[in-house]
């Protein structure tokens, strides 16, 4: 796969995990959703959710920490500022050759990785971000996706 048809296919999974509605009742079953594949990633995987700015679910299990914590922000900063998944940003610094520097994000605070998520509503409003750290950023992101399939699987899809 080109670099570019990475980016296109990070796009893509963007649209696939818009939610059709999302609020504080539905925060328990997403948080649950991502901790089930977190535990199942190859490494502890903290797991944080935000919503309007306010972080509505958290879990620190053994073996992360502050590092994580720091990570989880950068991340969140990059999602919030740009409106596009952590890794979607790092796909398109790559099919475009730029660096963070170069596309003007390069003051501390963001991240170009995996494991940074909008919670998109259809229609493309982004009200708030999904978080994972603990591992390389491919395998962040994977255990991210893994959460939210799981999620829409059981609440969405199947509605």
């Amino acid at each position: 796969m080109t670099k570019q048809e990475y980016y296109a296919a990070c796009i893509a999974e963007e649209k696939k995990y818009e939610f059709p509605e999302f609020n504080r009742n539905d925060v328990w079953a997403l948080g649950c959703a991502l901790v089930e594949a977190a535990n199942e990633a190859s490494g502890p995987l903290a797991v944080t959710v935000w919503l309007n700015g306010t972080e509505v679910f958290r879990y620190y299990p053994c073996g992360t920490g502050r590092h994580n914590e720091r990570w989880l922000e950068w991340k969140r900063n990059t999602v919030t500022t740009l409106e596009m998944a952590s890794m979607t940003y790092k796909a398109k610094l790559e099919a475009s050759g730029m660096t963070q520097e170069e596309d003007g994000l390069d003051f501390p605070g963001f991240a170009a990785c995996g494991g940074g998520f909008p919670i998109r509503l259809k229609g493309g409003t982004v009200i708030g971000f999904i978080g994972m750290s603990g591992l390389p950023d491919e395998e962040d992101h994977a255990a991210l996706i893994a959460g939210l399939d799981r999620y829409f699987k059981k609440h969405v899809w199947n509605s």
